[in-house]
């Protein structure tokens, strides 16, 4: 995870355990999951988290969910419906939705 965002302040962020996030840790696997991960860390100010764990699990809502498809669109140029979190509401998911998204450059 890189410490470079605008809107991250890390003393704000929140251990994974404090969410009592149940179920193993899963780290990402390829490019997107990884590149996910961070984003998702940003947005959520978390130090971690797993390709399986859910949006709304970790105390995601609508609000956030604007500035996590914002910086999904500037990080992969494409455009994925914010009503994707209903059907991919993990990175493993959402993943695989961007790699077969058409790119918007």
């Amino acid at each position: 995870m890189s410490s470079g965002s605008d809107f991250r302040d890390d003393s704000m962020v929140v251990p994974r355990e404090q969410f009592g996030l149940l179920g193993a840790y899963l780290p990402p696997r390829t490019p997107t999951e990884h590149k996910l991960a961070d984003i998702w860390c940003k947005v959520l100010t978390m130090d971690k988290i797993g390709i399986a764990d859910k949006y709304e699990h970790l105390g995601g809502d609508s609000l956030l969910a604007a500035s996590l498809f914002a910086e999904i669109e500037k990080t992969f140029r494409v455009i994925i419906p914010t009503a994707s979190l209903m059907e991919a509401p993990t990175i493993e998911q959402m993943a695989r939705l961007i790699d077969a998204a058409p790119s918007s450059s």
